[in-house]
């Protein structure tokens, strides 16, 4: 069974409040000294990839990331957690595409490196947190899609996938090939790499595919945007302490319904 893993880098959710800075001007994220990781739910997809891969004993899996170099790290974490093969979608000529751009790109590179039986990608991004990326791929590559799995199983040539409703868990059957949006569950969580296969992944050679070797205009795939980003700022909030008086607790309660009142507050 050969699996795709999409991936994408993210800035660490657990930097420091402090630390986060955003450029207005720019309209992007800009810490001083950014810390990049694989986005969680991607990992969860990793993981639950990697143990079906595992089951069925056959197959390959390949992990593959949209962005610029700096993607190389997650993509070499990816090798480090066991995948076979991890490949570099260039964004260069791109920069600006919005998640429609993107999403003809990727399903490009998917087209030129599968066939593939599975396209998982994890349920939403800890930066945007768009949760359309899984959907977008299958209407893109003409498949059926599933969000929200937890867990996977073959049985025959079929799947079981299993994930939870208000009601329960609901278990589906669905022939490949198909997209799979991943959540996180007990049976997924992200596996430690080894310091040998950490070594091993930094020996490996991951290629890199461009919107010229895709045979993609940067024109056509970049306009006309249907997303548009007007603004990106960090809300400012006024905060002011005013101590209520009064001679008893009587007196003061009536003061502080009078301060509200004035405030317009009540």
């Amino acid at each position: 069974m050969n699996i795709a893993v999409c991936v994408k880098q993210v800035l660490d959710p657990d930097i420091p409040a402090s630390e986060f800075r955003v450029d207005r001007d720019q309209k992007t994220v800009s810490p001083p000294n950014p810390s990049w990781v694989i986005n969680i739910f991607d990992e969860n997809a990793l993981e639950t990839a990697l143990q079906l891969r595992d089951a069925v004993e056959g197959g390959k899996l390949t992990a593959l990331s949209f962005g610029s170099e700096s993607c190389i790290d997650s993509l070499r974490k990816a090798l480090a957690m066991q995948a076979d093969q991890s490949v570099l979608v260039s964004n260069q000529g791109a920069e600006a595409a919005d998640s429609f751009a993107k999403t003809k790109i990727l399903a490009a590179a998917l087209r030129q490196l599968g066939p593939f039986d599975l396209i998982l990608c994890g349920r939403e991004t800890a930066d945007w947190q768009g949760a359309k990326m899984g959907s977008f791929l299958a209407e893109e590559l003409g498949l059926p899609c599933v969000n929200f799995v937890a867990r996977i199983s073959k049985q025959g040539e079929n799947l079981h996938l299993r994930r939870q409703t208000e009601t329960g868990w609901e278990v589906l059957e669905i022939s490949p090939p198909a997209v799979l949006t991943i959540t996180n569950d007990d049976s997924n969580l992200p596996r430690i790499p080894k310091v040998r296969d950490s070594m091993m992944a930094f020996r490996k050679e991951i290629p890199t595919l461009t919107l010229e070797s895709l045979g993609l205009n940067p024109q056509q795939v970049a306009g006309p945007q249907v997303l548009e980003l007007t603004d990106l700022f960090i809300p400012e909030s006024d905060r002011q302490c005013l101590i209520v008086e009064g001679e008893d607790g009587r007196q003061k309660a009536k003061n502080l319904v009078s301060k509200m009142e004035e405030l317009k507050i009540i």
